[in-house]
């Protein structure tokens, strides 16, 4: 499996930004950076994830937005499986969708609830007794101050769920919550 990450990766940024622009396009596409450190929600996982997300303005409708992009992932640790502790670190990236709902709280400040998902592809098997590929979830509220139409500051909390969506013997799935920090700004 090995063999296909480096061009899972070529495909995943031509996939992320290739040209094309949907209905409902955001003419004034910026690039927002997130960053999230996760940590486990269950005692047999030692795992801190970080993930970084990549994602660019699609489409708006309202105070509903559309976001694609890239997730680089680093899970770090190890998790219980077979009544053993196995070493889980991994390096991690994939496409991801993300959805925004937002509502204006005052002039700067804004409230958000955040959903993404996507596939991602990881340079060995992760977690211990899984797959080298697998799916991502992320759910969670935001705070977003906007500093100047151009640039805006986002906090969060996040939960993640990691699966392959396979058999239970082959999928020791991972959950994860902690904290997202985002910037959004004309890079």
């Amino acid at each position: 499996m090995r063999k296909y990450f480096y061009p899972v990766i070529v495909l995943t940024v031509l996939l992320a930004f290739m040209a094309g622009s949907p209905v409902g396009y955001a003419a004034d596409a910026k690039l927002e950076l997130d960053w999230d450190y996760l940590t486990p929600m269950r005692a047999n996982r030692d795992l801190d994830t970080v993930s970084l997300h990549i994602l660019q303005k699609i489409s708006e409708k309202g105070s509903r937005s559309v976001y694609r992009g890239i997730t680089i992932t680093r899970p770090k640790g190890s998790i219980d499986y077979m009544r053993q502790d196995q070493d889980s670190t991994a390096t991690g990236i994939g496409p991801v969708y993300l959805m925004r709902s937002e509502r204006e709280l005052s002039g700067k400040l804004a409230a958000a609830f955040d959903v993404s998902g996507g596939f991602i592809v990881y340079d060995k098997i992760f977690p211990a007794g899984g797959r080298y590929y697998n799916f991502m979830w992320r759910a969670g509220p935001q705070f977003v101050y906007k500093f100047n139409g151009d640039t805006s500051l986002n906090v969060g909390y996040m939960f993640m769920h990691v699966s392959n969506g396979g058999y239970h013997d082959h999928n020791p799935s991972y959950n994860a919550h902690g904290v997202s920090l985002g910037v959004t700004s004309k890079f």
